[in-house]
C-alpha cells in the first residue's frame, strides 16, 4: 500500500469538513439573526398618530388629484367630439 498520499487526502478531507461545518455555522448564525430581528419586529409599538393622519393627508390629497385628472379628462374629451 502507498502511504504517501494519504497525509494528503486527510488534509484535504479534514479541511473540506472543516470549510462545511464554517458554512453551517453561518447558515444557523444567519437563521438566529433572522429570527431575532423578526421577535424585535414583533415587539415594536404600533404607528405613531403622526404618522397615521399623515398618511391620511395623503390619501386625501390624492383622492383630489385623482378627481380633478377625471375632470381635466372629461373637458379634454368634450372639446375632441
Amino acid at each position: 500500500m502507498d502511504w504517501d498520499g494519504v497525509g494528503t487526502f486527510a488534509l484535504f478531507i479534514a479541511s473540506g469538513g472543516i470549510g462545511l461545518g464554517v458554512i453551517a455555522l453561518r447558515a444557523y448564525q444567519a437563521k438566529l439573526a433572522s429570527k431575532l430581528e423578526w421577535a424585535r419586529l414583533e415587539r415594536t409599538p404600533e404607528v405613531p398618530h403622526e404618522i397615521e393622519e399623515h398618511i391620511r393627508e395623503l390619501e386625501e390629497k390624492i383622492q383630489r388629484l385623482t378627481e380633478r385628472v377625471d375632470f381635466t379628462e372629461k373637458l379634454l374629451g368634450d372639446g375632441k367630439s
